[in-house]
């Protein structure tokens, strides 16, 4: 072989070489991944959550359903696929648990609930909810919902005269998550809603009137995670949800460890 057939040999060799390992190199970055069905109260925090994690973990890309946790949940067991679950309450977390969907589910944080009108509002208090105005909640299914239909319930003891059945029967619309409840005060759509302490972010709390509900008449939010896929690079997003620096943002949002 001439010298100059060598070195288009030579050339040619190289050329490949350096195509395999480019796309090896293609193939070493690209991204995993993970899918977050997380209850709508946990947006805020779930964004920064995402934000963070994907700077400190370049190889991950969070993606994140957020909607009421009861809509979540009839996804997942519709076979949407999900990797970790985060749910406003015990019951639709356990419910995967108890179809074998998720090994367990575990708390990890807290909330309260809240009344909120628009900042020029008429409702002044509690026991005006059961004059004729109009007051959103979420729907029963959802978290948010029942919760407020517990408040509504202690309040009762409270105020008596048919509080509950009167507050009741002004509920003028039940919403599909939290957010949307919000989002009817803030649009002026309704007189007054119930939402969790942590939906009255820095950003709206200049457009709300807050009236909070006392501690014996409240009800006490408990937020459970399931993992639902076995890989290494979920677990570690899991755990850091779970652990001091997931915490850490949650608590910066209102919630409660």
């Amino acid at each position: 072989m001439n010298p100059q057939m060598m070195k288009k040999v030579i050339s040619i060799i190289v050329s490949i070489i350096l195509v395999i390992g480019l796309s090896a190199c293609g193939q070493s970055t690209e991204k995993k991944d993970i899918t977050v069905f997380a209850a709508a109260s946990l947006t805020e925090s779930m964004n920064e959550i995402k934000d963070t994690y994907e700077k400190e973990n370049p190889n991950v890309n969070i993606v994140l359903n957020l909607d009421s946790s009861s809509r979540l949940r009839v996804q997942i067991e519709k076979g949407v696929d999900a990797d970790i679950y985060l749910s406003a309450n015990k019951k639709h977390a356990k419910a995967l648990v108890e179809q074998g969907l998720s090994d367990n589910e575990s708390e990890f944080v807290k909330n309260t609930m809240v009344f909120v009108t628009p900042k020029d509002g008429k409702i002044k208090s509690l026991e005006d909810l059961i004059k004729p105005y109009n007051i959103v909640i979420g729907q029963k299914e959802v978290p948010a919902g029942g919760y407020a239909l517990e408040v509504i319930h202690k309040l009762d003891s409270k105020y008596k005269g048919a509080y509950e059945e009167k507050v009741l029967d002004n509920i003028a619309s039940r919403e599909n998550n939290v957010k949307q409840v919000l989002a009817k005060v803030l649009l002026k759509e309704a007189d007054g809603a119930f939402v969790y302490s942590s939906d009255v972010t820095k950003e709206i709390k200049d457009e709300v009137n807050i009236i909070e509900i006392p501690k014996e008449y409240n009800t006490e939010a408990e937020y459970r995670a399931c993992i639902l896929a076995k890989d290494t690079e979920t677990a570690a997003l899991y755990e850091y949800i779970m652990g001091e620096p997931g915490l850490g943002i949650f608590e910066k949002y209102g919630f409660e460890k």
